[in-house]
């Protein structure tokens, strides 16, 4: 079985790659709907609120977006699977109607329909998503069994294997929902949705749908994380800085990137920083690791450390301490430019956090939680982390944000202003006229001079009397004709 459903899948990755021209368009998303045998109660409880949760999903993963959703269990020669129902908005009424005519389907014989994942999963991708990038949703009671098996928990861990060792899914995300309902033939007590990331780009959308706040508020307790596992293990939460006066850390809104912001004054070379390492891969406890750190600045890799590399017991969602060394870069010099003429410095990069020989265990409150949902199914042991999983990278945002004194730019700005009135003095002087009188043998002539201007003065016969100048003080005679009387006033 995971031989072939690998070279199917190998096969819908060949497809997926020469229909990269469309990967501009909108990511469709198909939503299978289990209706085999098993899922009985879940159709026949007049309470039971399954439909609802597929209409509500639909509305709030897709919106306007366009969907596709079926009903699937397994195919015969009486009937097909998945039955391919609506195809259109995610909330357009057409889709509600769709879901008001999905039933239980039927084997030829009567009896109820069995259950085929890989044969619902390959035509959701191949039909579905036409060999397209897309999100694939599988609402089911997770009972995987193919002509009516009984070896549902072996069923389970083959898909689940195969679904880890493919690199064409890129993201696996699962919601276990508590949802008692009773039929004549069957009851249970919950529900499993999975949100299957089909290419690198839906991998990308299908974060930031699990992340939206229509997703969210259908799933307040969030979801479980399947894959990757070699992704985003830790957050950092800052509590103090240590050994750097004048230096503070903080997050971010986004509660993700770290800022560290310091006065230049102080010159600090480097900074721990005190704070707690919370394990982000839920439901699975971090049992052990080998921690690095590395801080990737603008200009290359800076020095960083950590106190303790061991991790050791985080139980999912839980933290433990965790104290961090970094060399801080080099600061620019006060008086550059990108200083003064701007409101302050920072730069932008980011610490990794690597975990290797990491060993990854399902919580035990999970565990309790999915006996209380799924009684009889030995269901953790289908997410039991990959062999893959034993490294993982968390690469985590960090501004280092540079106050400098605000001394050099009072100073730039006093010498701004002496230039100014420097040359508005120089203007005035310049542009500004000087009047005087030139008496030449009892003639007066009245002159009007600019700065550094000359002016010769006629006699009556019409020869030059007198050369009158002015440089930026007052007019002087520069040249006279020694048989005249020439005077200045």
């Amino acid at each position: 079985m995971i031989r072939s459903l690998g070279q199917a899948l190998l096969a819908a990755a060949v497809l997926l790659s020469a229909t990269a021209a469309f990967a501009q368009q909108p990511l469709r998303q198909v939503f299978l709907v289990q209706n085999s045998g098993w899922m009985e109660p879940f159709y026949a409880d007049p309470a039971s609120p399954f439909k609802a949760l597929v209409k509500d999903l639909g509305q709030a993963a897709a919106g306007d977006q366009e969907i596709v959703m079926g009903g699937f269990n397994q195919a015969d020669a009486s009937h097909a699977s998945p039955s391919w129902l609506y195809r259109g908005p995610g909330n357009h009424p057409g889709f509600t109607d769709a879901l008001k005519k999905l039933d239980l389907a039927r084997k030829a014989g009567g009896a109820y329909a069995d259950t085929d994942f890989k044969e619902a999963l390959l035509a959701a991708i191949k039909v579905g998503l036409e060999g397209r990038e897309g999100i694939v949703w599988i609402l089911t009671n997770n009972k995987n069994s193919p002509n009516n098996s009984a070896q549902t928990r072996e069923k389970n861990r083959e898909f689940y294997t195969l679904l880890h060792a493919n690199d064409v899914i890129t993201r696996i995300a699962a919601f276990p929902l508590r949802m008692p309902v009773k039929g004549p033939a069957y009851q249970a007590n919950g529900l499993m949705v999975y949100a299957i990331a089909y290419g690198e780009q839906a991998g990308v959308q299908l974060g930031q749908v699990l992340e939206s706040p229509g997703v969210r508020a259908l799933f307040k307790e969030g979801p479980v994380r399947l894959k990757p596992l070699t992704q985003s293990a830790v957050a950092f939460l800052p509590q103090a800085v240590e050994d750097a006066p004048g230096v503070s850390a903080s997050l971010a809104p986004d509660g993700q990137t770290l800022i560290l912001d310091f006065d230049a004054d102080t010159s600090p070379r480097s900074a721990t920083l005190v704070g707690k390492f919370e394990n982000r891969f839920y439901p699975y406890e971090i049992k052990s690791a080998e921690a690095g750190i590395d801080l990737i600045m603008q200009g290359g890799t800076l020095r960083a450390g950590l106190a303790d590399n061991k991790v050791v017991n985080i139980a999912p969602g839980a933290s433990s301490d965790a104290r961090i060394t970094l060399q801080l870069p080099a600061l620019p010099s006060a008086w550059s430019s990108e200083v003064l003429l701007s409101s302050g410095y920072q730069m932008a990069g980011e610490i990794r956090v690597q975990l290797t020989q990491q060993v990854l265990a399902v919580s035990d409150q999970f565990s309790a939680r999915m006996a209380e949902l799924f009684p009889g199914d030995a269901l953790p042991e289908v997410f039991t982390p990959p062999a893959q999983a034993q490294r993982s990278e968390t690469r985590l945002p960090v501004v280092i944000r540079i106050h400098h004194p605000v001394g050099p730019l009072l100073i730039l700005v006093g010498l701004g202003i002496l230039l100014l009135l420097a040359l508005l003095i120089a203007f005035f002087l310049l542009s500004g006229k000087k009047s005087c009188t030139v008496i030449v043998d009892g003639v007066s002539h009245k002159l009007s001079l600019k700065p550094f201007g000359r002016v010769d003065v006629p006699y009556r016969n019409g020869d030059k009397a007198a050369t009158v100048r002015r440089g930026l003080g007052k007019p002087y005679i520069a040249w006279r004709d020694p048989k005249l009387a020439v005077s200045l006033r």
